[in-house]
């Protein structure tokens, strides 16, 4: 009896991992494309069981598409953050771009072919109206070379005969395009209309349409997906409803959440935060090897000595004070940093350093200045005593 529950263990803890592993493989990658990752795709789709549909669905409120082509699970954010746009794209015309493109695809058949000069025509009557986007000009060509490459890449288009590289230097170059067919999974389809919204803040406030019954699970969903996709979650005030949910049910969303993606559940008193277990991590993560990382978490772990004194949440620095103390800590841990750091003018490093800390959620801007929020206390660099010395 002894020795079968032994394996009735093992076999738990092993089936838990897998869990672990399929969907921290969902929630790090858009999509799986069989034809791109076929062991993966299989993989995947033999793990998914009506348990984990039911955590995925019901409690994070993400659907989850599993196609003959593709496994997906639609990863909705809670809030709109700018780290969650697509890093390479670097301007609003790129992403009208792209909406074009899926808007001229969704009318080709799966398979069908099409020359990049066609494609331009096309898309320039898509286009037109909406933007000044004239695709002769060499910097509108970069941008739609720049979503062609990125369509290309997330295989919802294939090169049959060309090369985009080519074509981006000579406008007479044509390349010949294939249609997957995997672009119609690509963009949400909503369960209401959106034909009335007029921004993001639009699609954060959604839970004005629902019933009382439904605005319970909409709470749920966005407490979770906050938890999943957010360095931090933070609140203002004690009656936050968000916040009053996750204190009550602290334990039963630890447990869902150590099930399946592993790791620890922190709750401070204006925040909370989880952090993944070290051996399933996935996505970007804070501390990283990248040297401006480093001297994030040398920085905040200064802060929490000289300056983190006052009992409150977030601390306040006006512009000045926050740059200054950048820059004391910037000469504190001199010779400690990469030669690319040391050559930087402090405005440069300023910039850097403040848009870090804005995408961790380490700090915030508003009207009168900035604000150190709770996740300084996460992380914290030190140099070995005898840094100096050697």
């Amino acid at each position: 009896e002894i020795s079968e529950c032994l394996v009735g263990s093992e076999m738990c803890i092993r089936d838990r991992r897998n869990s672990m592993k399929e969907i921290t493989q969902l929630l790090e990658e858009f999509w799986i494309v069989k034809d791109k990752n076929t062991t993966d795709y299989y993989r995947i789709k033999r793990s998914i069981d009506n348990q984990m549909k039911n955590f995925l669905t019901d409690f994070v409120g993400w659907k989850l598409f599993v196609t003959n082509k593709l496994i997906k699970l639609e990863k909705l954010p809670a809030e709109a953050h700018p780290f969650m746009g697509i890093q390479r794209f670097e301007s609003v015309n790129e992403y009208m771009l792209l909406c074009a493109l899926l808007i001229y695809l969704d009318e080709k058949m799966d398979g069908t072919h099409f020359l990049l000069s066609e494609l331009i025509e096309n898309i320039e009557k898509i286009i037109a109206g909406y933007a000044d986007i004239d695709l002769t000009r060499f910097t509108d060509r970069r941008s739609l070379i720049k979503v062609l490459k990125f369509a290309v890449e997330m295989s919802m288009l294939k090169i049959s005969d060309g090369s985009i590289e080519a074509a981006e230097q000579d406008q007479s170059k044509e390349v010949l395009y294939e249609n997957t067919g995997l672009s119609k999974f690509f963009s949400v389809n909503h369960d209401s209309s959106i034909s009335e919204y007029t921004d993001y803040h639009d699609f954060e406030n959604r839970s004005s349409l629902y019933t009382d019954d439904e605005t319970d699970m909409v709470r749920t969903n966005r407490v979770y997906r906050r938890l999943l996709l957010q360095p931090s979650m933070y609140w203002d005030s004690d009656d936050d409803m968000d916040s009053i949910y996750l204190i009550n049910q602290r334990q039963y969303i630890y447990k869902h959440l150590d099930k399946y993606v592993g790791g620890r559940l922190d709750i401070h008193t204006g925040a909370a935060f989880y952090m993944i277990s070290e051996d399933n991590v996935f996505g970007k993560i804070h501390p990283s090897e990248k040297s401006i990382s480093g001297f994030i978490a040398l920085m905040c772990g200064k802060i929490r000595e000289d300056i983190a004194t006052i009992n409150n949440s977030k601390i306040f620095l006006t512009e000045t004070e926050f740059e200054l103390t950048i820059l004391k800590y910037k000469e504190l841990f001199f010779k400690g940093l990469s030669k690319e750091l040391r050559d930087m003018s402090n405005e440069k490093f300023t910039f850097l350093v403040k848009k870090y800390m804005f995408e961790w959620q380490l700090a915030e801007e508003s009207e009168d200045g900035y604000y150190l929020c709770d996740g300084i206390y996460k992380t914290a660099g030190r140099y070995p005593k005898d840094f100096k010395e050697e």
